[in-house]
């Protein structure tokens, strides 16, 4: 590919074109240094036009409240069978004292996914565990945003009881869920979720139920895990189905739309076997995961105005670099995280709001808290 291709599709980018398919294939998969820099740089140069000048956090708290899970994912290594050494399930006192532990810390949000544990029932209803999930927290702390239970679980719940996607995103929304991480995405192709996590809801399932939250007033976020057996065409089909969803929630006038995009690099280095063996390392390869992102704010960024690297998976050096290619948000504190860190991630599971200013600091750039909904704290 020559450089004035490139350069093209590039200006065309920082003059408010949307990509196409084919010309995000093209930017993927360049490999020399110097038609990646000019990636990197224009990704920059749109993040000041969409996003400003300015890098934002959240404090916020994950709550992962159990492990056991149904599924199987090949990439997980935070699942377990109940019974199994190490499965656990809080209890109600257990995630009230969490929550009051972050709220006491400042926190704005709780984030709370779990496994998908078929036992979690209350008198035979899945859903009815879920709405006390919401209720134990929201009761206690009405000011805290819950940013709560991913479109698979909203399957799971909907698949256990008999129950349509809209009767369970409505319910979870009038009992206190603020909003739905749009997290199971994975890569949105179906031929990498056979292999990837076969029990998992398929692509279209995915769409479904995250536009169903948009056309009932949920705002929901978006993700793509990276970097393992997808090709490029894989991830420029994904990001095409974000970006289409975005302009379906727009176009129709619903009440919400995605608030952010989040890629997250994949750790393999506690992956089952198999997949690590395919995938052929333990941890995410920087350069790669700068490339995607960079490319994911070229094509999103008209639509999705804030990207957000993980600090989990690529540790804080690895982030603050994604914010100098694309990025305007570091994400949250967390103060916990079992799943990327069972992982065998290496990026820690809490950060506090010091480190994250001083890292935002060290580039030069003015820092905001925020919350959920990217309003100023």
């Amino acid at each position: 590919m020559n450089h004035k291709t490139i350069d093209a599709i590039l200006d065309r980018a920082v003059l408010g074109c949307d990509l196409s398919p084919s010309e995000g294939v093209q930017l993927l998969t360049q490999t020399e240094p110097e038609a990646i820099a000019s990636i990197l740089a224009t990704a920059d140069k749109l993040r000041q036009q969409q996003a400003g000048e300015t890098v934002t956090y959240i404090i916020n708290r994950n709550i992962n409240f159990t492990n056991i899970c149904e599924q199987h994912c090949s990439f997980c290594a935070f699942r377990r069978d109940d019974g199994d050494a190490g499965a656990y399930w809080l209890d109600w006192a257990q995630i009230l004292e969490k929550t009051q532990d972050a709220v006491q810390r400042g926190a704005t949000e709780i984030c709370m996914q779990g496994g998908l544990n078929p036992q979690a029932q209350i008198n035979g209803k899945s859903l009815s565990y879920y709405l006390k999930l919401v209720e134990t927290i929201k009761q206690e702390f009405p000011q805290i945003h819950l940013h709560a239970f991913s479109p698979q679980e909203v399957q799971f719940i909907a698949r256990v009881d008999g129950l349509s996607y809209a009767d369970v995103i409505q319910a979870l929304g009038d009992a206190g869920v603020g909003s739905m991480p749009g997290t199971a995405a994975e890569v949105l192709d179906d031929q990498v979720r056979r292999v990837l996590c076969p029990e998992k809801i398929n692509t279209a399932t995915w769409l479904e139920i995250v536009s169903t939250a948009h056309k009932l007033g949920l705002p929901t976020t978006s993700t793509m895990l990276s970097g393992h057996i997808e090709t490029p065409v894989q991830q420029i089909e994904h990001l095409e189905k974000l970006r289409s969803l975005q302009q379906t929630a727009i176009n129709q006038g619903y009440p919400a739309r995605i608030t952010e995009f989040i890629l997250l690099p994949f750790v393999g280095q506690e992956a089952p076997k198999s997949l690590r063996r395919r995938v052929g390392r333990d941890q995410p390869v920087l350069a790669d995961a700068l490339l995607l992102g960079a490319v994911a704010r070229i094509y999103l960024g008209n639509w999705i105005s804030n990207h957000q690297p993980s600090w989990v998976k690529l540790g804080l050096a690895g982030a603050t670099a994604a914010l100098q290619s694309g990025c305007n948000d570091i994400g949250g504190t967390l103060m916990e995280e079992h799943i990327t860190t069972m992982a065998g991630a290496i990026g820690g599971t809490c950060m506090d709001v010091n480190t994250l200013e001083n890292a935002i600091a060290a580039i030069g750039r003015p820092f905001q808290q925020r919350d959920t909904l990217y309003g100023r704290v």
